[in-house]
């Protein structure tokens, strides 16, 4: 129920930022959204966080493990139902081996969420699954909005699932 709420807070609080934010949308028809990803996520100056509901491409995994290497932060949340699929807790494996930090939402309820946020100041959230063959289908989204106090808001929802995992 706390998760309903805060995610209503989170969707009312992206209505009000777009009046003032810088926002692209990624269509899945007109570009490839793992490509765009690759770059933003390899162009972070400072922490990424992922809430994601499933995650089993390998391509990200390595541009967040890039990021790690930089020395950026970089934290996971992955759903916990899908953490006993082979590819999705490989793949958790393979994040932590190369610095980045993975919990598994073991909460009540199940994580629906796809979003990132990059720098306090980037937020993406959309259709786009970090699934393998995702890029392969043109019916996916992605949304870009650089705005400070959203990408707060947007953190703080983070930091809450992130609690609820430990």
């Amino acid at each position: 129920m706390e998760k309903k709420i805060a995610l209503a807070i989170l969707i009312a609080a992206l209505a009000a930022a777009a009046a003032h934010a810088k926002i692209v949308t990624w269509f899945g028809q007109d570009v490839s959204v793992r490509d765009k990803l690759r770059v933003i996520i390899g162009e972070a100056e400072n922490d990424v966080v992922v809430a994601m509901d499933r995650f089993t491409d390998y391509n990200l995994a390595d541009a967040l493990i890039f990021a790690a290497q930089r020395g950026r932060r970089v934290r996971v949340i992955i759903d916990g139902d899908k953490r006993n699929l082979l590819t999705g807790k490989a793949l958790g494996d393979h994040l932590k081996g190369g610095g980045v930090e993975v919990m598994y939402d073991r909460s009540q309820s199940n994580l629906y969420d796809r979003f990132l946020v990059l720098d306090e100041r980037f937020v993406i959230v959309g259709s786009y699954p970090f699934i393998e063959d995702a890029p392969s289908s043109p019916m996916t989204d992605l949304v870009v909005i650089d705005d400070a106090d959203l990408a707060k808001q947007y953190l703080e929802f983070f930091d809450f699932i992130w609690n609820l995992t430990k």
